[in-house]
């Protein structure tokens, strides 16, 4: 795994974390002397550490734990990767072991670099959607009854709408401080006069609310090429599965044709339901609810982009890198969320 880019920052490791590190390698009958540990380029969420031990190296995960969201984002991830290698899936890294206590674990590290928009390829898109139909053939599937949810999972129209709608709740109470907090919050109503006629359309359209049990899918969660490498055997891996668990495999979809950072190429829509649905009885159900809820998945998304606003949200990133610039940070996501939103309207 490497969930950073490989270029440091500066951090003093606590020493009971690198105590920790050092039980965790040993523990896995790895190299037990005192490993060099070296922060990473951070991702949103936690600190990532390159972990060097003799000739080996590791990624180190430190994960940012908010009493207030009762989601375990070390065990969701640790367990979604032991469960997909159990069964051979080795695009994903290995778990080598972790601390709960800490939030802490360690993996893989898998040497690659990660993919840029413009250089997204059909074979790329078929590589994520054969990555997902393994995670969902039917061995698989049975075998992970003891995964936890996906984040903010969706098993009902009713449940898709409703997480959109608490969303825009959360953004519509924005405390506009500064000019940037203004722009912010007009593109905020903005997006609620575009959402409220999605919801419309939606319920014009005709479809199962209920999503059926043997749709439910295990999904990578944040899902598409801005969690991937490309390892140097020129194949794909993909990481950071904090939010992985059972979901709808239409949010799947919608998501990974959605995300701002390495977005997938709507010209490719088809071909990746047509092999990430494979293993489903019903895939042209399923890709029939993805369609219907395409626009739903893209609001959602410009309101994940536009979180940064809000003080909780903030003080995560403010743990995964603690010398940035949370005002920079903001600018460049309100931009992202200006831009969505005119894809979405046109």
């Amino acid at each position: 795994m490497a969930a950073a880019t490989e270029t440091h920052r500066s951090e003093v490791l606590p020493s009971h974390f690198l105590s920790a590190i050092r039980r965790i390698l040993a523990g896995a009958d790895l190299p037990e002397a005192l490993p060099e540990v070296t922060p990473l380029a951070a991702g949103g969420n936690n600190r990532v550490y390159l972990v060097c031990a003799g000739d080996s190296s590791y990624v180190a995960k430190w994960y940012y734990n908010d009493a207030a969201v009762f989601r375990e984002r070390m065990r969701a991830e640790y367990e979604f990767i032991t469960h997909a290698r159990r069964f051979g899936i080795d695009c994903v890294p290995s778990a080598i072991g972790c601390d709960p206590s800490l939030q802490l674990a360690v993996y893989e590290r898998i040497p690659g670099v990660r993919l840029v928009p413009e250089k997204v390829t059909a074979t790329w898109v078929i590589e994520a959607a054969r990555f997902f139909a393994q995670l969902n053939a039917s061995a698989v599937r049975m075998a992970g009854t003891h995964l936890q949810p996906a984040s903010d999972a969706c098993f009902s129209v009713m449940e898709h709408v409703e997480s959109v709608d608490r969303r825009m709740e959360r953004l519509s109470g924005l405390d506009a401080q500064t000019q940037l907090d203004h722009r912010a919050a007009d593109l905020i109503s903005k997006l609620g006069r575009t959402w409220e006629t999605v919801k419309q359309n939606l319920t014009c359209e005709d479809g199962p609310d209920a999503l059926p049990d043997n749709w439910r899918c295990l999904s990578p969660s944040d899902f598409g090429f801005h969690n991937a490498l490309l390892r140097e055997d020129g194949v794909l891996c993909f990481l950071d599965f904090e939010y992985a668990g059972w979901d709808d495999p239409a949010k799947m979809i919608g998501d990974f044709f959605s995300h701002p950072g390495v977005t997938a190429p709507a010209e490719h829509l088809e071909s990746f339901i047509n092999v990430a649905l494979e293993p489903f009885a019903d895939a042209k159900g399923i890709a029939a609810r993805a369609r219907r809820l395409m626009k739903v998945a893209g609001i959602r998304w410009c309101c994940i982009v536009l979180n940064d606003f809000l003080p909780q949200v903030a003080s995560r990133r403010q743990f995964a890198d603690p010398g940035s610039n949370p005002e920079d940070r903001k600018r460049r996501q309100l931009a992202k969320a200006e831009h969505m939103l005119s894809k979405i309207i046109s």
